[in-house]
């Protein structure tokens, strides 16, 4: 048994990480090609409105990527995983539809530039993508390796048509809806694939279903939905202190900050369902392998953020084609946000086995408003540099307020 689990957190934990290098790689290649193309300017715009879409698409996640995968692991008749598959499916699809039609409604309301319109309608596309995001079912079945095959076609559709379509600087309304287009071709494939080796049937749900469904996982959809914004919003806050083309070197920097918060979550993706299992049978198990995980993920985090450090220049210059000093002080302040992030591992796993959907409600808007509150005085006081660093803030804000409230319900959730 302790072998099976050592060989499936090393299974797991090594496609993720090749998800990431995948990650990682890609933007190298990408973001070179995008903001030479573009300009700072509208490179920060569709990163703005990708930012803004993938918000949306937290919400068509409907938080099933944080409690389904423990579901599908433990289910053992193909009734089940049938039921559970095509339930989530259904829902995400109908919420990604309601979502586009009432993004569309409301476009005039918004007194977008032409330029600036385009650009954001056909992002939407992304969220019919994310609704049928295949990750969740990957994870249940301990078969990551699924999600870094499906990551690797999906990224080079993008490649491919980035490279044979964007040409100008007027061709910036191509980018994200090349982005959600392909990653809608590969999921279809996916999910074709997956019904068809279960042997499964699809059928669309019914109402009370869907109801049902949608309150089900109400707490999960609003805690995922503020850990992206506590994540991701920065572009947002910042938008409103600064001009276009200090986003879109800021966002240059962020590009490479965004993948490297990254690292303690796909750590925290590669031993959940092997802390879902000790956590039924051996506690005390679950303890000391939480605490060996927790030291060499502090230990690799602050290496890899040494590394960024160290590189940052050279990175900053070969992702644009220049010394940018502003894009690398904002590289630096990003690349320590891993390590503190990391200190919040053991918390999240005790969240997520636990299924404590009122802990993680209440703390991932904690860490919202935070971030919103001292970000915004920051960003006005120094603009980029000060919300990178409300960032950090809002990684030990959200380390001890979660300390807090699981110390405060542990007793509800013994």
């Amino acid at each position: 048994m302790l072998n099976e689990i050592k060989n499936i957190f090393i299974k797991n934990f090594f496609n993720l990480s090749l998800n990431q290098i995948l990650n990682v790689l890609f933007t190298l290649i990408i973001t070179p090609i995008l903001f030479k193309t573009l300009g700072s300017d509208q490179f920060g715009l569709i990163n703005l409105y990708l930012t803004i879409v993938l918000l949306l698409s937290f919400i068509i996640g409907y938080g099933y990527n944080l409690n389904s995968p423990q579901r599908l692991a433990s289910f053992h008749t193909k009734y089940q995983v049938q039921t559970l598959l095509v339930e989530i499916l259904s829902v995400r699809i109908i919420i990604s539809i309601i979502i586009l039609f009432f993004s569309i409604s409301i476009t005039p309301l918004l007194n977008l530039s032409i330029n600036q319109f385009y650009i954001f309608t056909f992002s939407l596309i992304i969220l019919l993508s994310e609704a049928i995001n295949p990750f969740f079912y990957y994870q249940g079945k301990d078969d990551l390796h699924g999600v870094a095959l499906s990551n690797f076609i999906f990224k080079l559709f993008y490649f491919i048509f980035i490279v044979s379509f964007v040409k100008l600087k007027s061709d910036a309304y191509l980018v994200n809806l090349f982005f959600g287009f392909s990653a809608l071709i590969v999921y279809t494939v996916c999910w074709t694939y997956i019904f068809r080796k279960e042997n499964l049937t699809w059928y669309w749900i019914n109402f009370k279903i869907f109801i049902d469904r949608i309150k089900e996982n109400i707490f999960f959809t609003l805690s995922s939905l503020a850990s992206y914004i506590s994540v991701s919003s920065s572009l947002i806050i910042l938008s409103f202190f600064v001009n276009n083309n200090e986003l879109g070197n800021y966002s240059l920097a962020q590009k490479i900050g965004f993948l490297l918060r990254m690292i303690p979550v796909f750590i925290t993706q590669s031993v959940l369902q092997i802390a879902s299992r000790k956590n039924n049978n051996d506690k005390k198990s679950l303890e000391i392998f939480l605490n060996k995980t927790y030291n060499i993920g502090l230990i690799f985090s602050l290496f890899i953020s040494l590394i960024i450090v160290f590189f940052s220049n050279w990175i900053i210059y070969y992702m644009s084609g220049e010394y940018i000093d502003y894009s690398q002080k904002i590289l630096i302040i990003l690349s320590l946000i891993p390590f503190f992030s990391m200190l919040n591992f053991k918390n999240m796993i005790i969240i997520l086995v636990k299924e404590m959907k009122e802990v993680l409600y209440i703390t991932t808007w904690n860490c919202v408003l935070f971030l919103f509150i001292i970000g915004s005085f920051l960003s006005y006081l120094y603009g980029g540099v000060g919300l990178s660093i409300s960032l950090i803030l809002t990684e030990i804000f959200n380390y001890f307020v979660c300390q807090f409230f699981i110390k405060k319900n542990e007793s509800k959730y013994a």
